[in-house]
Parts: C-alpha cells; sequence; structure tokens
C-alpha cells in the first residue's frame, strides 16, 4: 500500500479535525460552514457532503416548521374567510327568504288555499335549488373532478357550470398537458375560482379568457378579464381591502409557484401564475424524502430531479448517473 506523502498526511489530518470542529458546531446549532470544501482528498470531500446532507436536514427542520405553521394556519384562515362569505351572501340569504315564503303560504293556508298550494310549490323549487347549489359548494371543497381526471378537466368542467354566465368564459390550452403535485394543481383551482368570481362580481367584464401553457420545467396559467380594472396594492397592502388577492398570491406560493397581477382602471385585469412541475418520482433521490414543487431542482438527461437541501443537490452532482438509476429502479 502506497504511504500519503507528509505534505498529504498532514492535509488529511487538518480537513478530518476541521470535519470534526463542524459537526460539533451544528450541535450547537452552527450550520454557516455548510457547503464549503475543508480541502481534503475526495474521500474527505465525500464524508464532508455526507455531513451536509445531515446537517441541511436539522437545519431545515428547525427553520421550517415556524413558516409551516404559520403557511397552514394562513391557509386555512383564507379559506375559513371565502366559506363564511359565500354562506353569509347565498346560502343564508337563500334560507331567510324560504323562511318569510313559509309564513305567507301559513297566513294563505286561512284564505286561499289553491294559492297556498302555488306558494308551497314555488319554495319546493327554491329548495330544490338551494339544495344543488350546497352540493355544488361541497364539490369545490374537493372538486371530484380534480382529483380523478385533473386540472384541465376539472377547470372545463368549472367553465360548463358557468356557461349561461356573464362574463363568457373561454379556454386555450398549448403545450403538453402534465400533471402537477396534487396540492398546486388544488392551489391552481382555487385561484381560477377566485378570479372567475371576482370577474363576475367585481369586474363587470363580459370576457374571461383562461390559457394555459405546458413548459418544460413550470406550467403558466394567465387569467385575463375585459373589466374595469383597478390599481393593484403595492406588496405588502394586499391584506388592506383585497383579500381575495392575497389569498390567491398565498396559495400559488405555498405551491412554490407565484402570481403577478397587471391591471388599471378600464384596462381590464390579467393574472399569470406560474407553478413548477414536480421532480422525478415526488423524491430525493439522495435522501428519498418526499419534495414539493417548491424544491431546489437540477435537469439531467431530460428530467427533472429536485432536492430538499442544496446539499443533497451537490452530493447528486458528483454521480448523477447513479443517484438517477438508483430513483428509476426504485420506482
Amino acid at each position: 500500500m502506497r504511504r500519503r506523502p507528509p505534505w498529504r498526511r498532514d492535509a488529511h489530518t487538518r480537513a478530518l479535525r476541521e470535519l470534526r470542529r463542524r459537526a460539533e458546531a451544528m450541535t450547537r446549532g452552527d450550520f454557516s460552514a455548510l457547503g464549503r470544501p475543508v480541502g481534503g482528498d475526495r474521500d474527505v470531500e465525500d464524508l464532508r457532503r455526507a455531513m451536509d446532507v445531515l446537517g441541511a436536514h436539522v437545519q431545515q427542520a428547525q427553520l421550517g416548521m415556524q413558516d409551516y405553521i404559520a403557511a397552514l394556519t394562513t391557509a386555512q384562515e383564507a379559506e375559513r374567510g371565502r366559506l363564511a362569505r359565500e354562506l353569509h351572501d347565498d346560502t343564508v340569504q337563500r334560507l331567510v327568504a324560504l323562511g318569510q315564503g313559509v309564513e305567507r303560504a301559513q297566513r294563505l293556508l286561512t284564505r286561499d288555499v289553491a294559492a297556498a298550494h302555488e306558494r308551497l310549490n314555488a319554495l319546493r323549487a327554491e329548495i330544490t335549488a338551494l339544495v344543488q347549489a350546497v352540493r355544488a359548494m361541497i364539490g369545490d371543497l374537493r372538486p371530484p373532478a380534480l382529483e380523478e381526471l385533473g386540472l384541465l378537466p376539472a377547470i372545463e368542467l368549472l367553465i360548463r357550470r358557468n356557461a349561461e354566465s356573464i362574463p363568457a368564459i373561454t379556454i386555450t390550452t398549448a403545450g403538453q398537458p402534465r400533471r402537477l403535485e396534487p396540492q398546486s394543481e388544488l392551489a391552481l383551482f382555487r385561484i381560477v375560482q377566485e378570479a372567475l368570481r371576482n370577474a363576475q362580481q367585481h369586474a363587470q367584464a363580459s370576457q374571461v379568457t383562461i390559457a394555459l401553457h405546458y413548459g418544460p420545467d413550470s406550467l403558466e396559467a394567465i387569467i385575463a378579464d375585459d373589466g374595469r380594472g383597478f390599481k393593484p396594492p403595492a406588496t405588502g397592502e394586499a391584506a388592506r381591502g383585497h383579500f381575495g388577492l392575497l389569498s390567491m398570491q398565498e396559495r400559488a406560493q405555498l405551491a412554490g409557484g407565484s402570481l403577478t397581477i397587471e391591471s388599471a382602471p378600464g384596462q381590464g385585469t390579467r393574472l399569470t401564475v406560474r407553478l413548477p412541475y414536480p421532480g422525478y418520482g415526488g423524491r430525493d433521490p439522495i435522501c428519498d424524502m418526499p419534495v414539493g414543487p417548491e424544491a431546489i431542482s437540477v435537469t439531467y438527461a431530460g428530467a427533472l430531479y429536485r432536492f430538499c437541501s442544496p446539499a443533497c443537490r451537490d452530493l447528486f452532482l458528483t454521480e448523477p448517473a447513479r443517484y438517477a438509476a438508483r430513483l428509476a429502479h426504485d420506482a
């Protein structure tokens, strides 16, 4: 066996000492050295990368928990607010009207039985319509078509349900349709719903177009109307009087994407949503952790791979063929 020259042994020893120092620092919560080489040979560097993977996971768990709880709470409150508005503005008002109709029918029974029967038949029709509206609301909470058929058929079904409404809605697609992560598809479906609701209730639009562009790495959705438009809020102002816009932006961000707003008084509104595709197999090829569309990515041999941390990405790049083959075998 060949012996290392003294200067190589010294460098090797210094590199190992530096690794030990970094390991001790990580136990104290100091991750500042992640990603920095220690200057040793290939074996030492491989060990350093493995330690970086471990440290990145620990750091990610520490830093991500609070953000995750905050984001989850915000999303839940936004959905509760939307449901509360829908129930108050539509369902509750219709139930109040039904109650008043029943009182009038009761009074008619003592004076005009035929008119009372006619009124009760009208109330029955109103109740049937309300049941259908509540069923539609329940379906909107978790659209069956979205899970079973995918995003595009779910949006097409939503458009058909609004076929007789003003504004008129059209949809176009470009590129080869691909599935997103389930949470990303739900986020985009909700954004489309909110945009259509805004166009119907506030923008006084006559036309809405939805364009889906399936690109190599992400899906871009453009929702444009010819309504009266508005002055978009500056960053940080969406929460004051623009709750719907804030909800849409948060949905896009939680799915790892982005949403931009273009509008001006009298010029209509244009929303552009970009959501990334999931990585190959939906898992980190290094540590096998589930990774969502918000994770960092690398394209190799025409496939998109996502990673839970820069450390895992860097280790993948040392031997991409090996890790890609392993992931494909496991899948």
